[in-house]
């Protein structure tokens, strides 16, 4: 009976959570975070479900597409603060790996962030999911800061054993780089 009750509660369109409102959080880098939720506008008692980033209007910033159990099922929150800083996007396309490049490594490395600098390489990988019932964008978003110049794009292809390596790329673009090819278009 329990099971049939559980059942009448979903199909009513009730809640499995209690309705609870979205949360933001914001990253102190002293190890603890700070609850941005009513701030940052996205406190809504939807009933959240899952939550991409994407580049939506191709402007170099992360927007949020949230899907919700209930209406309205899909929000698309642009972002449209002008948040200074540099950035590149990178879309890649296997040949002998699988096509949408899953499992790919990316590094990227600004000018002046050698073995001497304090800056470390930026690192994401291709995925095939990144959360409960949402999928991120499969285009690589690195956020570069101040850096104007980048020294090289270091990729790792699944299933090879040499990196491929594109140098002297430009900022605040995006590019296609096809497996093989030594180049981003």
């Amino acid at each position: 009976e329990a099971a049939t009750s559980f059942l009448e509660v979903v199909k009513s369109g009730k809640s499995f959570s209690g309705r609870e409102r979205h949360c933001a959080f914001l990253n102190l880098h002293d190890g603890t975070f700070a609850d941005a939720s009513a701030v940052s506008g996205l406190d809504w008692p939807d009933d959240g479900r899952g939550t991409a980033t994407v580049d939506w209007d191709l402007d170099g910033d992360l927007d949020l597409c949230i899907s919700n159990r209930n209406g309205p099922q899909l929000r698309l929150l642009q972002n449209r603060f002008a948040a200074p800083g540099h950035h590149i996007a990178l879309r890649l396309e296997g040949r002998s790996c699988n096509r949408d490049a899953i499992g790919a490594r990316v590094e990227v490395i600004v000018a002046g962030a050698g073995s001497g600098s304090t800056r470390p390489p930026s690192v994401k990988s291709v995925r095939a999911g990144d959360g409960f019932l949402s999928q991120s964008s499969k285009r690589l978003h690195f956020g570069l800061g101040e850096a104007t110049q980048i020294d090289r794009v270091v990729v790792h292809w699944p299933g090879s054993a040499e990196p491929e390596v594109i140098a002297k790329l430009e900022v605040d673009r995006h590019y296609v780089i096809v497996q093989g090819s030594g180049r981003a278009e």
